[in-house]
């Protein structure tokens, strides 16, 4: 286990005009799991690689409980990357990929088949010492690779994307199976992926890497249901903005006044912002309704997914079931209800073409 400090890391590529990463600065407290999530190109594999030595950064710091390890070999940093592929050997069989790290550090063969049943036992798949990688399944690959990251008791765990190329129900076993191991071992780590539902389900944190720095960082539900700006927002998933003057409870906008909860602030220029699961749709006016026209639906099995053109804005809702399908061309009101709406914090708003 081990407190991580990333500190003001920037790393620019040669032929690149602009930083891969951009003076980004996290935290990670000793055995916690954070989930680190941004776009194709935003730096999260480029982190992972200063993290263990592969790379090092344009400028910047790294520190292992308080101590810098930019000098230190990457193989003596005791944080261990587990990659999207098991890379298992294909010669060797469970038990030996398992103890590889472990005969490389020249422990005794006793110590190797005992710390080898341990974490088979640890992982699931107790009595598969003998088997070749090419018997096993490919979320079973997985498994032994995480093993076989962990046999060396690492201080740091890094995980880049490990579940992306197994399908949903083996990936969601595995997603429980790595957050049960690793709470119960308490080792520290990292887990990078592009899928939001993975990095709630498993992390105790999650952040979001937008344009090399860390755009929002909190608990997986405070983050989903109120992000702090709105690149974030459009990250997990909302696209509905509301812009006005904020005066007496009242956000007036070019779509009509909407009440919201603002504990008595007033502005000349505000943004809200709502969840696609919290937008009602009928077909009768209410508190904080704009009148629109369905332009799109379709039926996702747990709920339907409306497009509603009002005006200049396209709102995108999601109503539970059960429910009635409102058709295409039918005019309806999209109703906000004021406890879902939230500010958005403007002076963290970032315009990129990657949001």
């Amino acid at each position: 286990m081990a407190n991580i400090d990333l500190i003001s890391l920037s790393k620019t590529y040669p032929g690149q005009i602009r930083p891969v990463l951009d003076r980004f600065s996290l935290n990670i407290a000793s055995g916690e799991l954070v989930a680190l999530l941004g776009p194709s190109g935003s730096g999260k594999s480029t982190l992972l690689k200063l993290i263990t030595g592969i790379e090092r950064p344009d400028m910047g710091d790294i520190h292992f409980d308080g101590k810098s390890v930019l000098s230190v070999a990457p193989n003596k940093r005791g944080a261990v990357l587990m990659f999207q592929k098991a890379y298992l050997f294909p010669f060797l069989n469970v038990a030996e990929n398992i103890g590889f790290g472990l005969k490389v550090m020249g422990e005794s063969p006793k110590t190797i088949r005992r710390e080898v049943a341990r974490l088979l036992d640890i992982i699931g798949l107790p009595g598969m010492e003998k088997r070749k990688p090419s018997q096993l399944s490919g979320g079973e690959q997985q498994r032994i690779a995480l093993a076989r990251a962990l046999i060396v008791q690492p201080h740091l765990l890094l995980l880049d994307e490990p579940l992306n190329s197994l399908d949903n129900t083996v990936r969601m076993n595995l997603q429980e199976a790595i957050q049960r191991i690793q709470r119960e071992l308490g080792i520290t780590t990292i887990l990078v992926t592009h899928d939001l539902n993975e990095a709630m389900a498993m992390a105790d944190r999650m952040a979001l890497l937008i344009n090399g720095q860390v755009a929002a960082v909190d608990q997986p539900m405070r983050l989903f249901q109120q992000p702090p700006s709105e690149s974030a927002a459009r990250f997990v998933g909302i696209t509905t903005f509301l812009k006005g003057s904020l005066a007496h409870g009242t956000l007036r906008t070019d779509y009509g006044n909407l009440v919201v909860n603002t504990n008595g602030h007033a502005a000349n220029s505000a943004l809200f912002a709502i969840r696609p699961e919290h937008i009602q749709v009928q077909q009768h006016p209410g508190q904080n309704a704009i009148p629109g026209k369905v332009v799109g639906c379709m039926y996702r099995g747990e709920h339907i997914e409306y497009q509603i053109a009002a005006g200049d804005l396209t709102v995108r809702a999601r109503v539970p079931m059960p429910a009635t399908m409102v058709p295409h061309g039918e005019n309806v009101f999209v109703i906000f209800p004021p406890e879902y709406l939230f500010a958005i914090n403007e002076q963290f708003v970032r315009h990129s073409s990657t949001t």
